[in-house]
């Protein structure tokens, strides 16, 4: 029977000799193996899978990057030391490149921790996941750190203590593998030395377990991946919030609601934001840019100097609209030679209207656009939302278009918080500023179905219809669907009242049937400071958009209804309005124009007289109440001028309509004055015993 006088001795010499727990290092390998199986390498700033990922060109992008790398590097010395940057800005202007470009930086000079570049876009499931982030972050870091480091042993002796702490929450994840085993050992190691900053990009990309199953309901899946983002960011305010963590973190994402919440709140005191706007000079970047890559087609396809033009570039870069995406897509779409002749491929590019995705140009510009589109809670409403706030926006702030065509309060952030990215929301507070689009290229991509796609392309279009049908049920209750306190209510009617001529000449025919047009009449002319009577003579003259031009005096119903309340409106003012021929020769200028059209002040609506002296309003229901109307209603008097002008138009010669149109086609008459004579005629065929309109221009 053999003896050991040594049962527990390990690591001692004798001599030369080493006796080595063989044991301990195989447990230690274990440990580093497992936490191994456990990342996502492909998410990894140098991984094979980002091959050919997108990074900034060698003379682009300096400042920001600059304000990013003096912030890894000195940022202790700031008065107030923050421990994570966010970065962030619109779709598509570069954050994934400059990520990507500084953390290459940072990996030669050994400022590099770890990375995390999440992709929706990535085949691999694990790039979109945010069970991987910790893992994928500390296996990095381990990596850097010699086989012996006891902040490395101290970690993977946590893996192997606790071999499911991969599928514990992210906040315990960063507790028990950085900060406990960091100060349990950062006394035995120069603490300055060790790698300084973790990238984690594309954080608005993480998508929750499951989200992509068969026929997911849009709003859960949006609350699932909201749900997982804010637990990392949770989890990285928890550990930056502890003073002994040693690292900074840098995350790059799109302005999406949570993530913009957190930071200018939750975690604004460790955060140093940046935000990529004008004040980078993307538009210079992207022209650098530009040349560079267009010099090497040249070269590669033997093209001419001269290509492309000055004129080409400036296109672009305006098109571009500050976004990297989409210049790189088409520099990257030329530099694959599908197609032999690049200036045709070029002038298919720039010109908006040609079916982009037949030729494969900006299909990553247009994935990402629906992509974020897709991520409203219901993306064809916000398409039509966006459909018109391009077309009525300009001049209009956020808080008037929300009243305009919100059904609820709060829809407006309902729709549009997820696609911040591609629009300016301006905060609820603000009641001047108005929406903004980052890109001009979305609008490009929603008015071609070619990109975009049929149901894309059709809310688009469907946009125009659900403007009318908002100002329409305003129009019909007199206030909008979410009513305003009332100091603003007031002012957002009369604002609205620039709206009503164009929704009288295109609006829902049954819903202006029912408006209340004395209330509307008196309360535009009651409290409009400019253009009172003009905005009247206007709804007056739309109306009629829409009437037979070849049936004169037989109106429609919405035409009727409007027209007979405004004239008895105005009249009950004391007003001159116009006559029987007024109305006959408008019907005869409609026939010679061959459309309805809006006629000049000095025509039709010149025959509208404000008097003197105004008399009593005319009693009209109350603003607070909707309408009581159920129907259209026309008086006597008007229904008998149409019938008299319907009259008068039969008594016209038969080769009344060339006649016409040759003496004002002359110039013998303007066209509100000609066949004067013809109309004397008539008035005495008649017994009409009125007064012609006056000659005028």
């Amino acid at each position: 029977m053999s003896t050991s006088y040594f049962p527990n001795a390990h690591d001692w010499n004798v001599g030369s000799i080493t006796v080595v727990n063989t044991t301990a290092s195989r447990n230690v390998e274990k440990a580093f193996q497992h936490l191994y199986h456990n990342t996502a390498i492909e998410a990894v700033h140098n991984s094979a899978d980002r091959y050919g990922a997108p990074k900034c060109h060698e003379d682009t992008r300096k400042a920001v990057q600059g304000d990013i790398h003096s912030w890894i590097k000195d940022g202790d010395d700031e008065d107030e030391p923050k421990k994570i940057m966010w970065l962030t800005g619109p779709a598509g202007t570069g954050k994934t490149a400059i990520m990507g470009s500084v953390a290459d930086t940072c990996e030669a000079e050994r400022f590099l921790a770890g990375s995390f570049f999440f992709s929706s876009f990535a085949g691999s499931e694990k790039r979109r996941s945010k069970r991987y982030l910790v893992p994928t972050l500390v296996y990095y870091l381990v990596t850097q750190l010699p086989p012996e480091h006891p902040l490395r042993l101290s970690i993977l002796t946590a893996v192997q203590q606790d071999p499911s702490v991969f599928r514990r929450r992210l906040d315990y994840q960063f507790t028990r593998l950085l900060l406990t085993p960091f100060n349990d050992t950062k006394h035995q190691f120069d603490s300055s030395i060790l790698p300084k900053v973790f990238f984690i990009d594309g954080l608005d990309e993480v998508e929750a377990v499951n989200s992509r199953q068969r026929d997911p309901d849009p709003h859960e899946v949006r609350l699932a991946n909201e749900e997982d983002q804010e637990e990392i960011l949770s989890a990285l305010l928890n550990a930056t919030s502890d003073p002994t963590f040693p690292f900074r973190i840098v995350v790059a994402s799109r302005l999406e609601r949570v993530i913009q919440t957190f930071f200018s709140s939750d975690a604004a005191h460790v955060t140093r934001e940046i935000f990529l706007d004008d004040k980078y000079d993307p538009g210079a970047d992207i022209a650098l840019y530009l040349r560079a890559n267009f010099a090497k087609i040249r070269r590669r396809y033997r093209l001419p100097p001269s290509w492309p033009s000055v004129e080409d570039i400036r296109k672009l870069v305006y098109n571009a609209s500050g976004q990297f995406i989409y210049a790189a897509t088409v520099v990257r779409f030329l530099q694959s030679g599908k197609h032999p002749n690049s200036q045709a491929v070029l002038n298919a590019i720039l010109d908006w209207r040609s079916q982009g995705s037949e030729i494969g140009a900006l299909e990553p510009l247009d994935a990402l656009y629906a992509r974020i589109l897709q991520s409203s809670p219901d993306p064809a409403l916000a398409v039509q939302w966006i459909s018109v706030i391009h077309s009525e926006s300009l001049s209009e702030s956020a808080h008037f278009m929300n009243l305009l065509l919100q059904d609820y309060d709060g829809q407006a952030n309902y729709l549009l918080e997820n696609l911040t990215s591609l629009i300016w929301v301006p905060p609820v507070e603000d009641l001047k500023s108005s929406y903004r689009f980052h890109h001009k290229s979305l609008i490009d991509f929603l008015g071609n179905k070619g990109r975009c796609g049929e149901d894309f392309g059709n809310s688009y279009e469907a946009g125009y219809s659900l403007y009318l049908e908002r100002c329409a049920d305003i129009c019909l209750n007199k206030s909008p669907a979410t009513r305003p306190p009332e100091p603003q209510h007031i002012p957002f009617l009369l604002l609205f009242t620039q709206r009503v001529p164009r929704l009288c000449a295109h609006g829902p025919a049954e819903k202006l049937c029912r408006c209340d047009v004395v209330w509307w009449a008196h309360f535009r002319l009651r409290l409009g400071q400019h253009e009172r009577e003009e905005a009247i003579m206007d709804w007056f003259c739309e109306i009629h958009a829409r009437c037979p031009i070849e049936s004169p005096g037989n109106c429609l119903p919405h035409c009727k209804h409007w027209r007979s309340n405004t004239l008895r409106t105005c009249k009950g003012l004391g007003w001159q309005v116009p006559n029987v021929v007024a109305f006959f020769r408008e019907a005869l200028l409609y026939h010679y124009m061959g459309r309805p059209m809006i006629l000049s002040p000095g025509g039709f609506v010149s025959k509208y007289h404000r008097p003197n002296t105004q008399r009593e309003w005319l009693e009209s229901s109350d603003a607070r109440t909707p309408s009581t109307f159920t129907r259209y209603t026309a008086d006597e008097d008007y229904q008998a001028i149409l019938e008299q002008v319907a009259d008068m138009f039969t008594r016209l010669p038969v080769d009344w309509g060339p006649k016409y149109k040759q003496e004002v086609d002359s110039g013998v008459s303007a066209p509100w004055n000609g066949f004067t004579d013809v109309i004397e005629k008539i008035k005495q065929e008649q017994g009409i015993d009125v007064p012609d309109v006056p000659p005028r221009w």
